[in-house]
């Protein structure tokens, strides 16, 4: 499983622990507002456009994509119309 200690959070007070319901947290909007704010630059998983190198979940104009991104360039990149089908591809 993914070690985010904000997912982490909300795994242990929403889902009871229980990390096979992961993808639940993507239902809504206010995890992945969570996980923006928390975001550092170190961190590998970005949830915002940033430059620095690492997997990213990031808001397109009409949905969500999931990137990888080693030195400015970005690779297999997909497009999703929900959340939680970018965090399926992205954690999944």
């Amino acid at each position: 499983m993914i070690r985010i200690d904000t997912l982490d959070r909300f795994i242990a007070s929403r889902l009871k622990g229980d990390e096979s319901r992961f993808l639940e947290l993507f239902e809504k909007q206010e995890v992945f507002e969570a996980l923006k704010a928390a975001g550092r630059a170190s961190d590998w998983y970005h949830f915002e456009p940033k430059t620095f190198d690492g997997q990213y979940l990031v808001e397109a104009h009409d949905g969500f994509e999931v990137y990888l991104q080693d030195r400015g360039s970005r690779t297999s990149v997909r497009h999703f119309s929900t959340l939680r089908a970018a965090a399926q591809a992205m954690f999944g």
